[in-house]
């Protein structure tokens, strides 16, 4: 068969298998329906949560709405009601069933339906709704029903009208009183409101005194002109355009407006216009009163402007703030005291504040210091800033800051409480405490370590004709068990060594101690280097068992006749010999730390000395030494600056100065974290 033909058994049995492998598994398909199943159930539970929300929402809007004496109503885009409140029953006499599903016009005059209906569909084509506008209803008895009607517009995201939601204010006393004193012509000249009234086009026919004094301007100035002379900045000529509109309608407006006097000054005044109807109640004049409430207007807003600015302070206050009445009643209560005490706000308002924070053995003093003040004026802890217990929701006790300032109000009293949980502060207060205890503690225990550490060392180094040695330790911020020593005995024979105690602090020290006293001991039996360092694990395998420490340690001992030096190790870091002409070479040899087991069996080796020859023994201390980078010193920096030395015939104490120097400029600083220790040993 050509290469290049197909086998068509074989490239359909290929696509078969392709297939397969594309199709999902039953396995699959099971999980994706669960998984399915799953989202169905959540997205279900959502919307029942969502249901429940609308339920309950509109559970209160029917409650507040049968609470209230005004009518609240709903009509759908073509003017149906969808919702009435119980209020309409007392104010056109109809229960609020009749209503659901008729038309708002079958309730008015006839003569008002068409004026009404043009007034709606210019409010949705505007978007804007009507503000305390007078609406005239027919009663379920046959007689005339004024309200005060406020209606607003309801639109979708395309600005299409959804539905009208209002409310009506049954203002029918209020307009035949306001046609009383139409009638009391001789009152209107008393009245401390501005009063004018105008014909039936707008132009002013009469005036009264207060107007004058209100305005500023004189009868003669306004008669037969029409009040837009006094519009401001605040009412646009339009507004006034849609309040003509509606008075001329026969719909009483009353609202709250700002307009200008003669002089240039803007007033607010509290404006009520109504027609004057004849005894055919057909309209013939407007009147209209203002009530001047240019200060009213001042006071609430600097009180409004106070109000939020102290609301504010209370809510974002760190310190809890609660108010009480004189009969021992919150008032208020900030979120901080929420979070302090754990009452939820709404819980607390009106209860007693000794009964929800403070504890019961305290509840008796404070009544009677609040009976003292109400009665005498005084009150010893007030206004001072007092430690004492607060009682949490959950019943336990704890520290708070307190500071009550009383505030007269009338005849009363107004006591403002800020309080502070002083928890945190006393825990860190105690923490300190203890932390300066236990650092004074340590700093003891530092310094007598250091001088044990320090009464371990020789006091001189040993010269001798034929060798040099030098030791030294700069101790770390944390002591150490860092230890080197050297001795000559026999004549002929010293004995070199170097040990690092695991551990910090006096217990390490102490340790070291019994190690050299140990060692002491050892001379007089005339041992081998390696049987000395098995005489000393044996010594002190129970202490270092028992304290869980151990010791490394390397043990040298020079023959100064034959230049021999035998040395053993026990788990320390090897000796380097420099030699002329060589590289760095470690003296290594087997065994274990002391203190891990008893019976260590500890090798010797021997290595002939020559002139010129230096040993250096060291600590971890030296090649552990870290850089900002993280960056070890290292035994190959070690190596490289000692050879340097040696090779230039250095002698012991300026390389251990140059080494620490140098240290000291790899880390960036002047002390180590664990100890620095060296002992030098040069052959003469």
């Amino acid at each position: 068969m050509n290469e290049r033909e197909v086998d068509p058994i074989r490239t359909e049995s290929d696509a078969e298998h392709k297939l397969a492998r594309g199709r999902p598994t039953e396995q699959a398909l099971r999980q994706q329906f669960a998984n399915l199943e799953e989202r169905l159930a959540q997205q279900s539970a959502e919307l029942a949560a969502i249901k429940a929300a609308l339920k309950e929402s509109e559970e209160r809007f029917n409650q507040i709405a049968a609470m209230t004496g005004e009518w609240i109503w709903e009509q759908d885009a073509e003017g149906r009601y969808i919702y009435c409140s119980a209020s309409v029953n007392a104010i056109l006499g109809y229960p609020w069933r009749e209503l659901i599903g008729r038309f708002y016009d079958e309730f008015v005059p006839s003569e008002d339906q068409q004026a009404l209906r043009l007034k709606l569909r210019e409010g949705a084509e505007t978007e804007e709704g009507f503000q305390r506008l007078m609406r005239r209803y027919q009663h379920r008895d046959g007689h005339l029903i004024f309200t005060e009607s406020t209606a607003v517009p309801l639109f979708d995201d395309q600005h299409r009208l959804l539905k009208w939601r209002g409310i009506d204010r049954d203002i029918t006393a209020t307009r035949q009183a306001d046609e009383l004193v139409f009638k009391l012509s001789r009152a209107l000249e008393q009245s401390p409101n501005a009063i004018l009234i105008t014909d039936l086009n707008g132009n002013i026919e009469y005036v009264n005194p207060a107007f004058t004094r209100l305005t500023g301007y004189k009868a003669e100035e306004v008669i037969g002109k029409n009040p837009r002379l006094l519009q401001s900045g605040k009412t646009s000529l339009e507004q006034y355009r849609r309040l003509w509109e509606t008075i001329t309608a026969g719909r009483e407006w009353r609202d709250e407006i700002q307009d200008r006097k003669k002089n240039g000054e803007l007033y607010w005044a509290l404006e009520t216009i109504a027609p004057i109807r004849n005894a055919a109640s057909n309209p013939t004049h407007f009147l209209a009163i203002q009530q001047d409430i240019t200060e009213r207007k001042r006071v609430e807003a600097a009180l409004r402007e106070s109000e939020a600015q102290t609301r504010l302070i209370i809510q974002n206050a760190l310190d809890a703030i609660i108010l009480m009445d004189a009969d021992e009643l919150i008032t208020d209560w900030n979120p901080q005291a929420e979070k302090i005490f754990g009452w939820n706000r709404n819980e607390v308002l009106g209860s007693s504040l000794a009964d929800t924070i403070i504890p019961p053995r305290y509840r008796e003093a404070h009544r009677q210091g609040l009976r003292r003040f109400l009665k005498t004026g005084k009150g010893p802890v007030l206004s001072k800033r007092l430690e004492l217990s607060g009682l949490h929701r959950d019943g336990y006790e704890f520290p708070v800051e307190l500071t009550v300032s009383p505030l007269k109000v009338g005849d009363s009293y107004v006591f403002s409480g800020f309080l502070r949980d002083l928890t945190q502060r006393k825990e860190a207060e105690e923490a300190i405490r203890r932390a300066r205890v236990k650092l004074a503690v340590s700093r003891n225990e530092m310094r007598i370590a250091q001088q044990i550490q320090e009464s371990l060392f020789p006091p001189a180094p040993l010269i001798l004709p034929t060798v040099e040695i030098r030791g030294y330790c700069l101790p770390a911020t944390h002591v150490g068990g860092d230890y080197f020593d050297y001795f000559q005995w026999q004549d002929e024979a010293i004995d070199i060594v170097i040990a690092d105690v695991s551990g910090h602090s006096v217990g390490p020290a102490l340790l070291m101690a019994e190690t050299r006293s140990a060692l002491k001991a050892q001379f007089h039996l005339h041992r081998t280097v390696a049987d000395t360092l098995s005489g000393l694990n044996e010594a002190l395998y129970e202490d270092l068992d028992r304290s869980d420490h151990f010791i490394t340690m390397g043990y040298l001992r020079y023959d100064t006749v034959t230049g021999q030096l035998a040395y053993a190790n026990a788990g320390h870091i090897p000796p380097l010999l420099f030699r002329q002409g060589q590289t760095c070479r470690q003296l290594d040899a087997d065994g274990l730390v002391l203190g891990v087991k008893l019976d260590v069996v500890f090798e010797e080796r021997l290595v002939n000395l020559q002139q010129g020859d230096m040993i250096f023994l060291y600590t971890d201390g030296i090649i552990e030494t870290e850089n900002q980078k993280g960056e070890c010193f290292g035994i190959d920096r070690l190596c490289d600056l000692l050879n340097q030395h040696h090779q230039r015939g250095s002698e012991p104490q300026e390389i251990i100065t140059t080494l620490i120097e140098r240290l000291q400029a790899f880390c960036h600083r002047k002390t180590f974290e664990d100890d620095v220790t060296m002992v030098v040993v040069k052959i003469l």
